[in-house]
C-alpha cells in the first residue's frame, strides 16, 4: 500500500479555507447520493488523505488533520496516511469520534464548513447544534467543494454510462407503473417523498 505525500494538497486546501474564512473543513467519503461506493470523481476524501478505504471522514483544521475510520481499515489507514494525518480509530475507548473532534477544534467560535451535497440534512443539523451550543462556532454549507477546487483538471470526469431500463420480464412492471404505485402509497401515508439508496 502506497503512502501519498499530502503536504501540498493540504497546503492548497488550507489556503482556500483561509480565503473563504473557514477554520475547519470536513471531507466525507460519500457522494451527493450518500453512496459509500462512489465514482472516481467523487473520491475527495481519498484524494486529500491518500487513504483508499471505502469508509472514513477527514477533518482538516489550520494546524492539524484527522482521518476517522472503522476497525476494518485501521491497518490500511495507518500504512496509507502520511505524517500530516492523525488516525481516529472509531469505536476505540478514549478516542473521539470525528464529530467530537470537530466540536473540540471549533472552540472559540470557529467556522466549520462542509459540502452540503455530501451530508444528510439531519446529520448536519445535529452537528451544527453541537458546535453552536458547545463552542459558539457555526457549521456552514460551502457552495463549492474545496477539494474539487484543488484537484482541478486532474479530477476524473463523471461517469457517462447511459441509464438502462430493464425489460418487464426482469422488472415485473413498467417503471411508470412502479412510480404511479409509489406515489399512491406516498399520498396514502401523507409523505412528501421517498429516498432510495443503493
Amino acid at each position: 500500500m502506497e503512502t501519498v505525500n499530502t503536504t501540498e494538497r493540504l497546503g492548497e486546501l488550507r489556503n482556500l479555507m483561509q480565503k473563504n474564512k473557514i477554520d475547519i473543513y470536513i471531507v466525507l467519503s460519500e457522494d451527493s447520493h450518500q453512496s459509500e461506493y462512489i465514482a472516481a470523481c467523487d473520491a475527495r476524501r481519498e484524494y486529500i488523505t491518500g487513504f483508499t478505504g471505502s469508509a472514513g471522514v477527514a477533518v482538516v483544521a489550520m494546524d492539524k488533520a484527522v482521518l476517522s475510520t472503522d476497525g476494518r481499515y485501521f491497518n490500511q489507514a495507518s500504512k496509507q496516511l502520511d505524517e500530516n494525518w492523525e488516525l481516529l480509530k472509531q469505536g476505540v475507548q478514549d478516542v473521539p469520534t470525528w464529530q467530537e473532534w470537530t466540536v473540540d477544534q471549533s472552540e472559540g467560535g470557529k467556522t466549520v464548513a462542509i459540502d452540503p451535497t455530501t451530508v444528510a440534512a439531519g446529520h448536519a443539523k445535529k452537528l451544527a447544534d453541537k458546535i453552536t451550543r458547545k463552542t459558539g462556532g457555526k457549521l456552514i454549507g460551502h457552495p463549492t467543494n474545496l477539494v474539487d477546487e484543488i484537484w482541478g483538471s486532474d479530477r476524473p470526469a463523471p461517469p457517462k454510462e447511459p441509464v438502462k431500463v430493464l425489460e418487464v420480464k426482469y422488472a415485473g412492471k413498467k417503471f411508470e407503473e412502479k412510480i404511479s404505485d409509489l406515489r399512491k402509497q406516498l399520498e396514502k401515508k401523507k409523505s412528501a417523498g421517498m429516498i432510495i439508496c443503493k
